[in-house]
This record gives C-alpha cells, sequence and structure tokens, in this order.
C-alpha cells in the first residue's frame, strides 16, 4: 500500500466501498479560482451528492462496470 492510498481521505468512516468501488466522502473545500466544493460523497466526473442512496447507487454501478 503506498502512502496515497493511506491518505485520509480513504479513511473516512463515510466512505462507501461496493465490492472493488469505493465512492469518497471528502469535507468541504475552497478550489481553485475560489470555487467552493460542499462537503459530500464525491461522485464520478468529481460532482458531489449529500444523498448517500445516490451515492451508494453509483458505487453499485462503478463495481459492476469493474466486472465484479
Amino acid at each position: 500500500m503506498s502512502d496515497f492510498d493511506k491518505a485520509p481521505r480513504f479513511d473516512h468512516p463515510e466512505n462507501i466501498t461496493v465490492g472493488k468501488a469505493r465512492v469518497i466522502y471528502a469535507l468541504a473545500v475552497i478550489g481553485f479560482s475560489k470555487v467552493i466544493y460542499p462537503e459530500g460523497w464525491v461522485l464520478p466526473g468529481g460532482r458531489r451528492t449529500q444523498d448517500k442512496i445516490e451515492a451508494y447507487r453509483a458505487a453499485e454501478a462503478m463495481d459492476q462496470m469493474m466486472g465484479a
């Protein structure tokens, strides 16, 4: 396991793991160009959601795409 894999974002208790897929929960941050990213699950493409069911379904779909 690399140091990158040990980073706190991969250990957040709200992360959702389904098979080989993981949707991480990220805290709110202010990004480049002063863009505010709200707290929530980070979906494919970078969009965030605070809907746990949506995040879980995304993890299920990702796991299926990985051929689990």
